[in-house]
């Protein structure tokens, strides 16, 4: 008998320490902003959440994308949200990972791509943050020392087509 009540309090604990009981959350640190028909260049955008401070992964942060589509507009729906957009939830490493085409500046200029973040993880100071490919072509970005309103791009490469990047999300505790 004894057996058992410890096992049922042990799975009770376990239960009650979820987060966001009775929500449906899709927590994945992959996430597709545009659907496979998307017209556009294939962009797969990889990066890593770190505390500025201490340069950690930051764990379970929320990271909400959007961008323009291959013509440089949003593309907004009913609710005022572009288009293409996704949140991703950083995994144990910081990653999180965007499918997803390649911007365009606004109004079809060539230059002026970006993609705009939001943050929030617990513990953090949330807000929003750009990665400027302009910055990244022009090496303008001070990698030695990161503030959190960029998104550090570190490579863009081409293969077969698709673009492929990495890129580093500062975040600061509260």
């Amino acid at each position: 008998m004894q057996k058992i009540l410890v096992s049922c309090v042990l799975f009770i604990s376990t239960t009650v320490s979820c987060q966001d009981i009775g929500k449906d959350i899709n927590h994945n640190w992959e996430v597709r902003m545009t659907k496979k028909d998307e017209p556009g260049k294939r962009f797969i955008l990889d990066i890593t959440v770190l505390d500025i401070s201490t340069r950690q992964p930051v764990k379970d942060a929320e990271i909400f994308a959007y961008h323009t589509n291959y013509k440089g507009d949003y593309e907004n729906n009913s609710s005022g949200v572009a288009k293409i957009h996704g949140t991703a939830w950083s995994n144990e490493k910081g990653a999180v990972r965007f499918l997803t085409i390649y911007p365009r500046g606004y109004n079809d200029s060539p230059t002026g791509e970006h993609i705009h973040f939001r943050t929030k993880a617990r513990g953090y100071s949330g807000g929003g943050t750009d990665l400027s490919f302009w910055d990244f072509q022009q090496k303008q970005l001070d990698y030695k020392n990161p503030i959190v309103t960029k998104v550090y791009l570190e490579t863009l490469e081409e293969k077969n087509g698709e673009l492929f990047g990495k890129a580093i999300l500062y975040m600061k505790k509260n």
